[in-house]
């Protein structure tokens, strides 16, 4: 909740002070479902594979053009048009990527297979929808957590 928070804080009169606080609100609120993924990817059966290492490469790139275009702009935003707006697009398939993954793997962890996107969508908007999804969420890594170390124990 302080990401969101920082991130939408506007201190009046003084554009450099509130992109700074954007900047860091950015960071802590995307920040989330990366280390999320990051610590389910460890957790995932040894027979499910999924592709980490794009993923880790997806939120480098969103989390770079996300600062980069906040810096710029002072937080305003940017508009592309024509080619320029292709990396747009890839950026924005980076963070749908970000927000998948940890989606995937968790419900990979609870089912104990690989699961197709399709199955996972509602875990997906709990992620894309932080703020309330986490009360639904963090449940369920801690018990996919819990239910690990029980296997790792035995």
């Amino acid at each position: 909740m302080l990401g969101f928070l920082l991130n939408n804080f506007t201190v009046e009169g003084d554009q450099t002070l509130t992109t700074i606080l954007s900047v860091i609100g950015g960071i802590i609120y995307f920040s989330w479902p990366i280390l999320i993924g990051h610590e389910l990817n460890q957790l995932l059966p040894n027979h499910v594979k999924l592709n980490y290492n794009l993923f880790i490469f997806n939120g480098f790139v969103w989390l770079t053009v996300y600062l980069g275009i906040t810096i710029i702009s002072d937080g305003e935003g940017v508009t592309y048009n024509g080619i320029a707006a292709l990396p747009g697009f890839y950026a924005f398939y980076a963070l749908l990527h970000c927000l998948m993954f940890p989606a995937r793997a968790l419900k990979s962890i609870e089912r104990n297979k690989k699961v197709d996107v399709g199955e996972c969508f509602g875990t997906f908007f709990l992620i894309l929808f932080l703020p309330i999804g986490i009360w639904f969420l963090q449940p369920r890594i801690n018990k996919a957590d819990e239910r690990r170390r029980e296997v790792s124990i035995e």
